[in-house]
């Protein structure tokens, strides 16, 4: 919000310098007016100093948010904060609330997970007896089939043996 409101107030003050030079951009330029004046205040604007402000105060949120803290207010009013400050109040904000979202979006992720995992063990319960019977019975059949195998085995084995000593006597 403060960020959409700072664009417009610069966008606007461009717009009137723009406006109100008689002669472009170049003279505009070359004669500062109070417009162009209040730009050049901003055209200052330090990047690695806004990029620290916002990391230290990311941090500082995401670390508040965790603990159940209340979201602090807001230090001193943007007119007068500087570029760490705004950065801090911005990554501030954003990590407090970064936050409370990923909360919220774990909490259903979970839920969601849990729904999931719950409607697939019903649905794969009466499958899985399916199959646990029917390995059961192979298990069984393929006993039964070694136990006649082994069984035919020997029967045929003493036969062998019965004739061939009747042959030998």
């Amino acid at each position: 919000m403060r960020r959409t409101g700072r664009v417009m107030l610069l966008g606007s003050a461009l717009l009137t310098t723009l406006a109100l030079s008689p002669t472009g951009v170049s003279h505009a330029s070359a004669a500062p007016t109070e417009a162009t004046l209040s730009l050049s205040h901003h055209s200052a604007f330090s990047r690695d100093d806004y990029k620290k402000g916002f990391h230290d105060g990311y941090k500082d949120g995401r670390a508040d948010c965790k603990s159940g803290k209340e979201m602090k207010k807001a230090m001193q009013s943007m007119a007068e904060e500087d570029d760490y400050e705004r950065g801090y109040s911005d990554g501030y904000d954003k990590g407090f609330h970064s936050c409370k979202r990923m909360k919220k979006e774990k909490k259903e992720k979970m839920h969601r997970m849990h729904e999931e995992r719950m409607h697939r063990m019903h649905k794969e319960k009466p499958q899985r007896m399916y199959e646990q019977r029917m390995q059961r019975m192979h298990e069984e059949r393929m006993q039964r089939m070694h136990k006649e195998k082994s069984q035919r085995m020997h029967e045929q084995r003493m036969r062998t043996e019965k004739t061939h000593r009747m042959y030998q006597s």
